[in-house]
């Protein structure tokens, strides 16, 4: 197994043995912990403790279900395929042990003693590679220049091995960007013809700054994709800036839900009782939501200001993180701690080479506009500075 390191202990690294001013208080620029918007939610739930002396309830409780539910039809219009059994919701806890779990499930399934290759964006979310190389599987990259759904397509034609998953991540991670409906069209359709389970990632699609982004289970509602496979994962650690409840749900058709569940409920960890109680209140409330978005748009809108003369730079389509171009990602990342205390996330440590040689991460910088606007000011200040002075 070659796991490739995690890119916080490499920044970690990184960072080592540096200095910064004296004076400036570090702020942390390379996490993607969103401090936009206080948890406005009753989380006296959390101090009850007969919840804590209990054993979860698999499956999690009926008003978490009914409010994963009522979120799945105000925001994608999600009703007969849920009433009628063709789609099926299991809480997670959190993205990264669902993400796991269904690909090391779906390699399991294609492998029959061979290789199987896990396909998936470049840069990614680093789990998705660490979970393809833990569960024994070829990781197999497509980059997303122009949004063209036939990169996906060359990738699985390429792969030399059956596909066992498909993975897309919408909005991006780091870049940004919404894919159309015709994109996910196309990659149902692809992951249909070829077998694959189709993964996808809408953690931050709440994280707009324009228009809403499509959501699969749209697509899948309105019969407008192929039969076949699917996961979607959604979680409250983007949508409602609640990492730390780790509560998440999968929603899929009944096959690979119940798997993924008898999994998780026999190996895993099922969501407690309390979280289970302040989780229905944020998937029921989208006043918490509707206010991030306006601190997330308001942090852009400085962003803009404070950049606009950086070469390169550029508004996201949603989420809060900069993919900002550089010259050297690394070299540009010790000298902004070093000489402003800004922590931020070199690209090479999310993504790698691939089969032509080029690193897409190479060079950009993540950055993530997830603070205050009185502190994400002052950050994005001395960023501009240390920019404008030249590269180190």
């Amino acid at each position: 197994m070659n796991l490739v390191r995690s890119a916080f202990a490499r920044l970690r690294d990184l960072q080592l043995g540096i200095p910064t001013p004296p004076g400036l208080d570090p702020i942390q620029l390379h996490l993607g912990e969103s401090r936009l918007e206080a948890m406005a939610v009753d989380v006296a739930p959390l101090a009850a403790a007969e919840g804590w002396t209990r054993y979860p309830q698999l499956g999690g409780t009926a008003e978490l279900r009914t409010a994963y539910a009522g979120w799945l039809e105000r925001r994608f219009g999600v009703r007969e395929i849920l009433s009628g059994g063709d789609l099926v919701v299991e809480p997670t806890p959190g993205t990264k042990q669902a993400v796991t779990v269904a690909v090391d499930r779906a390699v399991r399934q294609v492998r029959g003693g061979g290789e199987a290759a896990v396909v998936m964006p470049n840069p990614f979310y680093p789990t998705y590679h660490a979970a393809a190389v833990a569960a024994g599987a070829r990781p197999v990259y497509y980059g997303l220049d122009g949004k063209d759904p036939g990169h996906v397509r060359d990738a699985v034609a390429a792969a030399g091995a059956p596909v066992a998953a498909i993975l897309v991540c919408n909005p991006g991670n780091p870049g940004g960007e919404i894919l159309p409906e015709s994109f996910l069209q196309d990659v149902a359709k692809t992951a249909a013809a070829s077998g694959a389970l189709l993964i996808v990632d809408e953690c931050y699609t709440d994280l707009f700054l324009g228009a809403a982004p499509p959501g699969y289970l749209s697509l899948v509602e309105r019969r407008a994709v192929e039969p076949g496979r699917f996961l979607v994962l959604h979680s409250l650690s983007k949508r409602s800036g609640a990492p730390g409840l780790r509560s998440g749900f999968a929603a899929g058709d009944p096959q690979t839900v119940s798997d993924y569940a008898y999994y998780n409920r026999v190996c895993g960890v099922s969501t407690p009782l309390p979280v289970c109680a302040v989780a229905a209140q944020l998937w029921r409330d989208e006043a918490h939501v509707l206010r991030t978005r306006r601190a997330l748009a308001g942090n852009w809108d400085l962003a803009d200001a404070q950049l606009a003369e950086v070469p390169g730079y550029h508004r996201a389509e949603a989420g809060f993180f900069l993919w900002l171009p550089v010259e050297d990602d690394e070299a540009t990342a010790r000298h902004l701690w070093r000489e402003s205390a800004l922590s931020v996330m070199p690209g090479r440590y999310l993504g790698v080479a691939g089969s032509d040689g080029v690193h897409p991460g190479t060079g950009r910088l993540r950055i993530a506009l997830v603070h205050e606007q009185p502190l994400m000011r002052e950050a994005l200040e001395r960023l501009r500075r240390v920019m404008a002075a030249g590269a180190p």
